[in-house]
Formats: C-alpha cells, structure tokens, sequence
C-alpha cells in the first residue's frame, strides 16, 4: 500500500519549488548602480561618460564616417558633457538618469556603420528624434551656412587662409 503522505509532501515540495523560482524571476530587476551611495554613481556617470569620449574619438580617428555621421557625433559629445555637468552641480535621481541616457546615446554614435557599407544607403542617425539639418534648425542654433553640410551629409569645403574665430 502507498503511503499517501508521502506523495502529498513531494507534490507540496515541488509545488513550493515552483512558486519560490517563479518568485525570483517575477521580482524586478534592479540595477546594481542605482542601489550604489550617490558619490559612487556620480563615479560610475563619470567613469562612463570618459570612456564613451574616448570611444567616439577613437571612432573619429578611424575614419570612414559621412559629415552627418561626424556632426551627430559632436552632437552626442556635447550633450553628454552638459548633461554629465548638470548631474554633479544639482544631483539628483533624474539628473543621473539624463546623464545615463545621454552615455548611451554617445555609445550608440559611436557604433554606426561605416557608410560604404550600407550600399549606398543613408545610415540611420543615432540621435533620437533627431532632424537631418533644415535650415530653419540650423540657423536657430546659430550655425552659419558656410558651416552646415549639404543634403548628403557632407561638409563644405573650406576657403584656404586663417581659421576664423
């Protein structure tokens, strides 16, 4: 004869198995930065926006990039600096997440593809939301027409003498 026991407390056994693992994976993931004091993730925001600079001018340096590749570049550079700024004058959770995105949006112009091999296609920009330079954009943000790329991307050639100021 079976003992009926016994079976009732393997079935409870496997049951509290199965709840105690799908109570792990439901838990939300946390990110390991966020539970950090905040000087350590100022650290952290620090560390990683000087390593995406360094990625994106290693990028820079090796070359087959279109202009507006280079400009979305510059682009990312600068506001990643001023959002890395904004989150150590005024920290706060939302200052740290900005300058996180920003670092991500840096990584992601850092790895666009070299644009002779897309066959001939238009890369995809990496800023988001971001328009392919209207004029009426660049004479708001206060760039020269001499200084804006043509429609493909690429920069106008500059007159040979000083450097301008």
């Amino acid at each position: 004869m079976t003992d009926f026991k016994q079976h009732v407390r393997a079935g409870l056994l496997a049951v509290t198995a199965a709840a105690l693992l799908a109570g792990c994976r439901a838990a939300p993931e946390r990110d390991m930065a966020r539970r950090l004091p905040p000087p350590a993730q100022d650290y952290l925001l620090i560390t990683s926006y000087f390593m995406a600079e360094g990625a994106l001018v290693s990028r820079l340096q090796d070359g087959g990039l279109s202009g507006q590749q280079v400009y979305d570049m510059a682009i990312s550079l600068k506001y990643g600096k001023r959002m890395l700024v904004a989150a150590l004058e005024k920290p706060s959770p939302a200052a740290r997440r900005r300058g996180r995105q920003a670092v991500e949006i840096m990584l992601a112009c850092t790895s666009q593809p070299d644009p002779a091999t897309l066959g001939g296609r238009t890369p995809a920009r990496c800023l988001p939301g971001a328009p392919l330079f209207p004029s009426a954009a660049g004479h708001a943000a206060g760039i020269p027409d001499a200084d804006r790329p043509h429609a493909n991307g690429q920069a106008q050639p500059q007159p040979a003498g000083p450097a301008r100021k």
